[in-house]
């Protein structure tokens, strides 16, 4: 870059995009009320009549309807403003589909922008198949290559088709302020709205009087924007200055306050570890007394061992392998098994079992629940059948560790 460097500005694109950033600014009732338009009624070519949409620009091209209307049908488009009143309002804008135009890209000499449409109409017959005088066009410049050369495109539609299109609008009364190419604007959607390929004869006049109190109002209206942008800011910065200090003021106790909150919250955590510790553990008294209500007394344990939540019981029953169920079926115990085969004591003729078992916790209400559901105790009569000299089996039979075994 050096001081002959060059710069292309195009005014008229720079403000209309200014334009459209500033109008982002002010509500959109305060646009609705000061908007002369109410949106984009698209018709595009497709089928036996149009492909009818219609887009509200002020709430950036929402979609309000689309819909087909057959060109045959003289009061299709009256039935469509009956419908929706909006659209008596809106720019008509006529889309022609690919085989009603054609576009193509074009290498000119820079100097050739200043008259561009000129410059393309003179030469048409070179660059399409068509003479000026039979085809409508428009050309838009795309920047400049490397070399300094005009990138520009050029759409170009035969006067006949469009003629054609546009005297079927006319048939509902329809003047379009713009057409477009479909194709053109899908491939390069920073072009829409960018070229019209509406002969300038057919183009809707505007007052200058409504355009120069539009600008006036509009210029006015900027003005208030900015005022009404700049105080409040001025106002927020003199506030900020007070809470700063205000801030500064209350940074210390600040600090001990969220010293003090640390404190609370490792408290919190440490006795919520706690409590999640004695909720998982099951309570020995409860397991052993959950243990005696399910063995019966002709059943005797020898031996007893519990780690890590898992219990291994050796004895001698009658009827051993009814054990299983009957531990199964308590919620304190689970994975009931057989940690080896049955044996028979030939001194008391019951069968010597070992059995593993996993323990779970189980909340308080629901101990309580089990232990009341526990069997009757055995009526008089049958306590008076049994010999005097026998006796509780707790009491008479302690659990014998075996050797080696952790004690409990």
């Amino acid at each position: 870059m050096n001081l002959q460097t060059t710069f292309d500005l195009d005014v008229k694109s720079f403000f209309h995009w200014w334009g459209r950033e500033l109008t982002f600014l002010i509500p959109l009732k305060l646009r609705q009320l000061l908007s002369d338009r109410s949106g984009n009624l698209v018709f595009t070519v497709g089928g036996s009549g149009f492909n009818v949409g219609f887009y509200r620009e002020i709430t950036g091209n929402e979609s309000v309807f689309s819909r087909h209307l057959d060109s045959a049908d003289r009061d299709a488009y009256q039935k469509l403003k009956n419908q929706y009143a909006d659209i008596e309002k809106a720019d008509c804008i006529l889309r022609l589909s690919a085989e009603h135009a054609i576009k193509k890209i074009l290498y000119l000499p820079a100097a050739a922008l200043e008259n561009l449409q000129q410059v393309v109409g003179f030469e048409l017959d070179r660059y399409t198949p068509f003479k000026p005088e039979q085809v409508y066009f428009s050309a838009v410049p795309l920047g400049k290559t490397e070399q300094g050369q005009l990138r520009v495109m050029l759409v170009v539609t035969p006067q006949a088709i469009l003629d054609e299109q546009l005297a079927l609008l006319g048939a509902w009364d329809v003047q379009p302020s713009r057409v477009e190419y479909l194709p053109l604007n899908e491939s390069y959607p920073e072009l829409d709205g960018q070229y019209n390929l509406l002969p300038v004869r057919y183009r809707p006049r505007t007052s200058k009087l409504v355009q120069s109190v539009h600008w006036l109002l509009s210029g006015v209206l900027l003005i208030l924007l900015l005022a009404v942008l700049v105080y409040p800011v001025w106002q927020e910065k003199q506030s900020v200055e007070l809470l700063k200090n205000q801030i500064k003021a209350l940074e210390k106790e600040t600090r001990i306050v969220d010293e003090q909150q640390r404190e609370i919250e490792a408290l919190r955590d440490e006795t919520q570890r706690l409590i999640d510790i004695k909720h998982q553990t099951p309570e020995m008294v409860a397991v052993l007394n959950e243990l005696s209500h399910l063995l019966k007394d002709d059943t005797w344990l020898t031996n007893l061992r519990y780690s890590d939540n898992h219990m291994q019981i050796q004895g001698q029953s009658p009827a051993a392998s009814a054990l299983i169920g009957l531990l199964e079926a308590s919620p304190f115990f689970s994975k009931v098994s057989f940690v080896s085969p049955l044996t028979q004591d030939k001194a008391t003729g019951m069968e010597r079992f070992q059995i593993s078992m996993d323990v779970s916790a189980i909340l308080p209400d629901v101990s309580q629940s089990a232990a009341e559901e526990e069997p009757e105790a055995p009526s008089e009569d049958a306590s008076e059948s049994e010999p005097a000299d026998s006796v509780e089996p707790d009491a008479a039979v302690p659990a014998v560790p075996e050797e080696g075994a952790p004690h409990e």
